[in-house]
């Protein structure tokens, strides 16, 4: 057994980690909870990337950061070209002993390691495509985060798996705060320029693996039979593949954009797409880590996972078009307050990828359909259908700059909803119709609100503009309380949710008014 610990402690220690018994009981609940911690931690994520965006809008070029996003294409396929997913198998698997974890440990970082190296080899190629001499050692150290993470895969995955919901947000908040705080220190203070991106990048990927090996006490051993990962090999390999054609559509548009137009064009593109990928991350890191894990363990009771899906899915819409509403119709005064006067051309790049969200939310979910089912083959199967429907916007869009190739890529989404979905629920009990009926209140509003806001908006100057937000927020949140108050589709939500409230307010009853 590798570790400090006594053998048989430890033995001990990580049997009680791979059991997954104990997640039977109140499963709800603790996906309830997992959720509301999740949402509580994404708030606080929130505040710190939009506060270190600021502060580092300020401090850097639009070019440097379209060198490092340069960078980040660069590594960003190599890692998802040699990542197996094998942690995400381990999450997804109802029966998990020490043999086969280890297994998964020891692959996920020898990818990892595989993907430094194949960084590093490309890394004189990038020069060649696109005529930096700055990138080849942008993209050597950025290559350097993919081994650190890969020694903490599995035990982010086993913290997932056990529904650690505190646990992981600890360690992923506490790499991002320490991290921000050194690539401000390291622009401000040393004129460390674009390294100072990179160096954020290393400092994010030591202290999340750090803190996730701190608090998940499981001890990797020697393996004794490799072929016990092959069925989660399986699992990984069609998933990977997926993640390897999705990478087109998530990093292509920066090839394009960069090749293009250079790094300028890049830089307000990249920070118009940070800043659109703030708010849904909000969304679907919270319920994605609490859902995946829940659904798995539910996936043999189909009514008991479609209704947990469904009331899901209302969630992340309600909340995901309510912000897609927000920041259309807000988004010069939002550009201006966290990016700078400096940054305009983001403007209307990040409206017109914006308008794509309404359909982005709910597309977000179907993972975890695939996911907790174990069908990443059929996921698989949708990306060599959806990747090159996103391909042809980028190209059709890319004559016309950066904000051509947004627009277009927002349309593409609306054009890939209705056969991303139909694929995602083939042969489930869930339909098209058990969807629409779930998504189309908040979708409906959402657009109208956040039309209505722009043009608001548009007539008047900062402060009143905010002021025209928080009131088209609360509109919103009106009508949406309204809807699912009355209407028998969010029977089972508005139950979940009195349900949760009931509790709490019975807790702070207990607890009495000294706490």
């Amino acid at each position: 057994m590798i570790g400090n610990r006594d053998p048989r402690a430890q033995t001990a220690i990580n049997e009680r980690v791979l059991s997954p018994h104990h997640l039977r009981d109140a499963l709800g609940k603790r996906t309830i909870v997992g959720g509301a911690i999740a949402v509580g931690a994404q708030l606080v994520r929130f505040a710190l990337q939009v506060a270190g965006s600021a502060m580092l809008a300020r401090l850097l070029e639009p070019s440097q950061f379209g060198l490092v996003a340069m960078g980040s294409t660069v590594t960003a396929f190599i890692i998802v070209l040699t990542e197996l997913n094998v942690a995400t198998a381990a999450v997804q698997q109802e029966n998990l002993d020490q043999n086969t974890a280890s297994a998964l440990m020891w692959i996920a970082f020898g990818m990892g390691f595989l993907a430094f190296l194949l960084s590093a080899a490309a890394a004189p190629a990038s020069l060649w495509f696109f005529d930096d001499r700055r990138l080849p050692l942008v993209v050597l150290g950025l290559s350097l985060n993919a081994p650190i993470y890969a020694v903490g895969a599995l035990h982010t995955a086993l913290l997932t798996r056990n529904m650690r919901w505190l646990d992981l947000q600890i360690a992923s908040l506490s790499g991002l705060a320490i991290s921000l705080v050194v690539a401000v220190i390291a622009a401000k203070l040393f004129a460390a320029g674009y390294w100072a991106l990179v160096i954020q990048s290393w400092v994010t990927a030591f202290t999340t693996t750090a803190a996730v090996w701190i608090l998940c006490p499981w001890r990797p051993s020697i393996v004794k039979d490799w072929s016990a990962a092959k069925s989660s090999l399986k699992f990984g390999f069609h998933l990977t593949g997926a993640m390897i054609l999705n990478y087109f559509h998530q990093q292509l548009d920066n090839i394009l954009i960069g090749a293009r137009w250079g790094s300028v064009e890049l830089g307000f593109y990249s920070r118009a797409y940070n800043l659109l990928m703030m708010p849904l991350n909000f969304l679907s890191g919270p319920l994605g880590s609490a859902m995946i894990p829940a659904l798995s363990r539910l996936h043999r009771e189909p009514a008991r996972w479609r209704e947990a899906y469904l009331d899901a899915l209302g969630v992340i819409t309600f909340v995901g078009a309510g912000m897609a509403g927000m920041l259309y119709g807000g988004a010069s005064p939002i550009v201006d307050i966290v990016l700078g006067p400096q940054w305009q051309p983001v403007k209307l790049i990040f409206s017109c990828l914006v308008l794509g969200m309404l359909a982005s939310v709910p597309m977000s979910a179907t993972g975890w359909l695939y996911i907790s089912t174990g069908r990443t083959d059929r996921m698989f199967y949708w990306s060599l259908i959806g990747v090159p429907i996103y391909v042809t916007s980028f190209l059709i869009g890319l004559p016309y700059g950066a904000v051509g190739v947004a627009l277009c890529y927002s349309i593409s989404r609306y054009v890939a909803f209705f056969p991303s979905m139909f694929m995602a629920i083939y042969q489930t009990n869930i339909t098209i119709f058990d969807i629409l009926a779930v998504i189309a209140v908040p979708t409906l509003t959402g657009a109208a609100i956040g039309f209505a806001l722009s043009l608001v908006v548009a007539v008047l100057s900062t402060a009143p503009a905010l002021a025209a937000i928080a009131a088209a927020g609360l509109l919103y949140a009106g009508v949406c309380a309204l809807a699912v108050s009355h209407l028998p589709v969010y029977r089972r939500l508005r139950s979940r949710g009195l349900h949760t409230l009931n509790s709490a307010y019975a807790r702070l009853l207990r607890r009495g008014p000294a706490g």
